[in-house]
């Protein structure tokens, strides 16, 4: 059987100086144990110094880097998708903005996320099941400290995302807005604020997650797979799966940590958004 979580790679960079910039189609959390980071979700902007976390999710085109720029700041990260963090999200599990961790939480915090890499990177089931144990009990340990809305407060979204996980393409999303008392309008906006992301952005994210699986573990011609998944146009499909999952569907990455590339860009990269200096947009200073 499948497990719900599929780890995409992950690492730990004591002396990082590597800039993000990207829209993310999965989701990675984010440590810093030292030093400071620039963080951007579209223009949004964060100041972090110190001990923080903070998530990276499809939706907003998200940038970070060390702050100054020619500083270093401890990294750690882990990136994942699959089914489990989709109901993570809906649960509020997931963060969705920085959240400081403070200094008498730092040595459990960091053994934590440590462990969690440990068995990310592990090949086989056992340590997998483990690695989705510490990042659920991580989330958690930060769910407990937000206070953030309690399950039930979210039963429409988690009902919404739901239905939204369904692989085929008739979805009717007016009478999705009529299940919950709301307009589409209202839906739509509310499913926004409360993912970062449209639902149409969403369905399709579960469909290439299945189309991931489907491709990666079985030995279905790619013509059924597209078949399946409700698509009758071959190149279609092929265009959507390289651009959502980022790797043409004939060369499916290993599902063991550390194959894949952190997805960071080279600093001879980051002149393309650096040298419009920071953007115009809410500036947050964020220090312990």
């Amino acid at each position: 059987m499948d497990l719900p979580l599929t780890f995409l790679h992950c690492r730990r960079y004591p002396g990082c100086t590597a800039t993000v910039n990207k829209r993310f189609t999965y989701y990675t959390l984010q440590m810093m144990t030292a030093g400071a980071v620039e963080l951007f979700y579209d223009d949004v902007r964060y100041e972090m110094h110190h001990g923080w976390f903070w998530p990276c999710h499809p939706g907003p085109v998200i940038r970070f880097h060390a702050w100054p720029r020619e500083g270093k700041w401890d990294h750690r990260y882990v990136a994942f998708t699959g089914p489990m963090a989709l109901r993570w999200q809906s649960e509020g599990l997931l963060m969705t903005e920085p959240e400081a961790i403070v200094p008498s939480d730092m040595r459990q915090m960091t053994k934590l996320f440590d462990a969690l890499l440990v068995q990310a990177e592990r090949p086989g089931r056992w340590a997998r099941l483990r690695a989705i144990n510490l990042l659920e009990q991580l989330l958690l340990e930060r769910a407990e400290l937000r206070q953030g809305p309690s399950p039930q407060g979210l039963t429409w979204l988690k009902q919404i995302m739901s239905a939204l996980a369904t692989v085929g393409p008739d979805l009717n999303y007016k009478a999705l807005a009529r299940s919950q008392g709301m307009s589409l309008t209202t839906l739509r906006r509310k499913f926004r604020a409360a993912t970062g992301m449209t639902m149409h952005e969403h369905h399709l994210a579960c469909r290439m997650t299945e189309a991931r699986r489907l491709l990666g573990e079985t030995d279905l011609p790619i013509k059924v797979v597209a078949d399946e998944l409700g698509y009758r146009d071959l190149y279609y499909f092929n265009r959507q799966f390289h651009q959502q999952v980022g790797v043409p569907r004939g060369h499916i990455a290993s599902h063991v940590c550390g194959r894949e590339s952190l997805g960071l860009m080279q600093s001879s990269q980051s002149s393309q958004w650096a040298s419009g200096g920071i953007l115009s947009g809410s500036r947050r200073i964020l220090q312990r």
